[in-house]
């Protein structure tokens, strides 16, 4: 396999050396999101205590929340200013390989050191600690990713070299963050199981996995030569380029529909130890199985998502897939806490561990698809501009998204502070399905009115001028 550029190409080696630096920029991020609100807010029984106040302010932020939202508008800011100077750089060592250069040193330390904390648990060093943290940690993850993104309609030049190096980055990627949801639950448990204490075990897997994201991130350092990509900078200031960006409507139109969807997502993702612990009374290592139950499904998905691509097109096939992730996260409002081999524990199971087979299925598709719908609207941009602004267009999703993360985690506290997360108070755990599940199904109507056919049309319309 090849991936042929206007300048060159890819050989198969490379190829897959890039599409390894997506689990390891996914993997830092995991660690921030999934490990960092269970360490800082855990679940009755994990052996751990809060690590910053639960106290509820301004009717829906928790003191985790609010860090989470700091960090997130400060990251937000740097993406395009990130973009619009990866765009524009004439760096000798590529125009985004610089900035991956820059970014993955402190991308893969910090994660670590957030847990890590000074202070005693809920005094106010601890939340600064962690504000200042996360606020540094996404600047440089956007320094690392955005560029990253962007190096992919440089090195695939059509939308079907985009589905493929896509659904490869994503069969790459895919089983290792699998993976690494598993065995950091698996990890911690088996740490606590050889006499450690839980906060030194979640520790121990955090530095691991981070020395582990940064032998993935390093991948696509050694592996791109951009010299083969002949691309031309934009001339556009910074003002003009997020003028330019913006005005594009179909563009917007895609965000929308992104940013509801980023909130489901946001939402249900770190809610599998939480469901173990409170709704079937089990431990992390039952939450590490449960995760595999999506499996079959995610293999499945891979399998057939180009076929399906190819028969209803690209946005078709993400609407189904959001919808049918977000449908199967309604009916986990409707549980009620159990214990193995108690009233209801069997019924439990059956729901939970279904409902996981079916959200398996479209996981391809929501790992590929929306950066090939990305993908058309940066080559309409091209057409109409004459240079490749990719990044720019990365940074302003950045710019509007970013924040959407932190909010949907400060979304995720206050439910479980506010309504429960044990199982004499589960209702911050049940609300998370059907709140997530919400978003989902709205984010797959906005999605039908993207524009896919007519941004294709313009695109080769102007090309052909």
């Amino acid at each position: 396999m090849s991936l042929q550029s206007d300048a060159g190409h890819l050989t198969l080696r490379q190829v897959v050396l890039f599409s390894i630096g997506t689990p390891g920029w996914q993997i830092t991020g995991s660690v921030v999101v999934s490990i960092g609100i269970y360490f800082y807010l855990p679940p009755e029984g994990a052996g751990l205590q809060a690590l910053v106040s639960e106290e509820i302010f301004l009717g829906v932020l928790t003191a985790y929340g609010l860090a989470r939202i700091i960090g997130g508008v400060v990251d937000s800011l740097a993406d395009p200013f990130v973009g619009h100077y990866s765009d524009r750089s004439a760096s000798k060592f590529g125009r985004r390989r610089i900035f991956l250069i820059v970014g993955i040193v402190p991308m893969c330390v910090i994660p670590g050191l957030i847990f890590f904390p000074p202070g005693a648990p809920g005094s106010f060093s601890v939340f600064v600690y962690l504000t200042v943290m996360l606020a540094l940690y996404y600047i440089f993850f956007t320094i690392y990713v955005a560029p990253y993104l962007a190096l992919i309609p440089e090195i695939a030049k059509t939308e079907h070299q985009r589905v493929e190096l896509s659904r490869l980055r994503a069969a790459i990627g895919g089983p290792i963050i699998m993976a690494f949801g598993v065995l950091w639950l698996a990890g911690v448990d088996l740490l606590k199981g050889q006499g450690m204490d839980a906060t030194t075990a979640i520790q121990t897997v955090v530095v691991i996995s981070c020395m582990v994201s940064f032998l993935f991130s390093i991948c696509p350092i050694l592996a791109v030569d951009e010299s083969v990509f002949s691309s031309v900078r934009p001339s556009m200031n910074l003002g003009e380029a997020l003028t330019t960006t913006l005005a594009n409507r179909p563009f917007i139109t895609y965000l929308s529909a992104q940013i509801i969807f980023i909130l489901g997502i946001t939402l249900s993702g770190p809610a599998v130890p939480y469901i173990a612990r409170v709704i079937l009374g089990r431990d992390e290592g039952f939450a590490a199985q449960l995760s595999l139950a999506m499996l079959p499904g995610i293999i499945v998905g891979f399998l057939v998502i180009q076929w399906v691509v190819d028969r209803i097109g690209t946005k078709a096939t993400l609407v189904g897939t959001i919808f049918l992730l977000g449908v199967p996260l309604f009916p986990y409002g409707f549980l009620e806490p159990s214990t193995p081999g108690g009233p209801g524990d069997q019924f439990n199971l059956m729901v939970i561990i279904g409902l996981s087979v079916i959200k398996g299925f479209p996981i391809a598709g929501i790992m590929i698809l929306p950066t090939v719908i990305l993908g058309q609207l940066i080559d309409l941009d091209e057409a109409r501009t004459g240079a490749n602004r990719a990044a720019m267009y990365y940074g302003v999703q950045g710019l509007l998204t970013k924040w959407v993360y932190a909010a949907g985690a400060a979304l995720f506290s206050f439910l479980l502070s506010a309504y429960g997360r044990s199982a004499a108070e589960p209702l911050g755990v049940l609300l998370i399905g059907p709140v997530a599940g919400s978003f989902c199904v709205i984010a797959a109507f906005l999605y039908t009115l993207y524009p896919e056919q007519q941004v294709r049309a313009a695109a080769k319309a102007v090309a052909s001028d």
